[in-house]
Formats: C-alpha cells, sequence, structure tokens
C-alpha cells in the first residue's frame, strides 16, 4: 500500500479493515483494503467509523475487470488486459498485504478453477460497478 496510508484496526477485535489516506491534516478518505475509496473525505473519526463499519464488508461485492473469454487458469495479467478482453464480473478469493486474488463470479465451465493475482492497491483495476457502455 502506499506508504503515507494510515492502517486501520477496527477497535474490539483489532483486524485491520483498511487504510486512511490524508487529503491534509484534518481530512481522510476512508479506503479498503484493495484500496478503493469508501467514501469522500472527512474527519479522522468519520473515515475511521466507516472503516469499522464497511471496511471488510465492502471486499465482498461484485469488481469489474477487463479479462479473456475464456480466461485461463493462471498467470493472467489483469493489468495489462488486450484490446479484445472483455469487462467481467470477479469476487475477491483471497487477499494477503501486497496481492489479492480473484476469479470469475459467473464462470463458464472451462474457468471455474481459474483465477488471477492482482497487486495492491487494485482500486484502478478492479471496479465497483459494471462499467459505462460507449
Amino acid at each position: 500500500m502506499a506508504e503515507h496510508w494510515i492502517a486501520f484496526h477496527r477497535p474490539g477485535d483489532g483486524d485491520l479493515t483498511g487504510y486512511l489516506d490524508p487529503v491534509d491534516d484534518s481530512a481522510f478518505v476512508p479506503l479498503n483494503l484493495i484500496g478503493h475509496p469508501l467514501g469522500e473525505a472527512g474527519t479522522r473519526t468519520e473515515a475511521e467509523s466507516v472503516l469499522a463499519d464497511r471496511g471488510l464488508t465492502s471486499l465482498a461485492n461484485y469488481w469489474w475487470a477487463r479479462a479473456p473469454r475464456p480466461m485461463p487458469q493462471s498467470g493472467l495479467d489483469l493489468r495489462a488486459p488486450e484490446d479484445d478482453w472483455e469487462w467481467r464480473r470477479f469476487v475477491i478469493v483471497d487477499l494477503d498485504k501486497s496481492t489479492c486474488t480473484v476469479r470469475l463470479a459467473l464462470p463458464e465451465p472451462e474457468e471455474e478453477e481459474a483465477t488471477a493475482e492482482v497487486s495492491l492497491p487494485a482500486d484502478d483495476v478492479l471496479r465497483i460497478g459494471p462499467p459505462h457502455r460507449d
């Protein structure tokens, strides 16, 4: 994650639920564990409240990224999409401090075991909603 981000651990259980991205000395943007903003900049208390409430649950969303059809079983670099790749829906299946592993939410039979890893932060690769059509 970015060096200037501040890790936020949920009070009570100490789970890492996201990061505070300082805009200035008094405003912070709450980011989930893949670096996706969960709201507008606010006070530190406001941003921490968002992360305590939604930091981990936000990861259960569907995520959109461009990928080939069919998707290979492994070794796919979602950061380098080719022109013929389609927007496809993914779910997060694993997460550590440096990578996020995703699989297709609606795979074809030959894609059921296919996964891809994305280095973190991944907010530039994984989108929260379906892309706009041109």
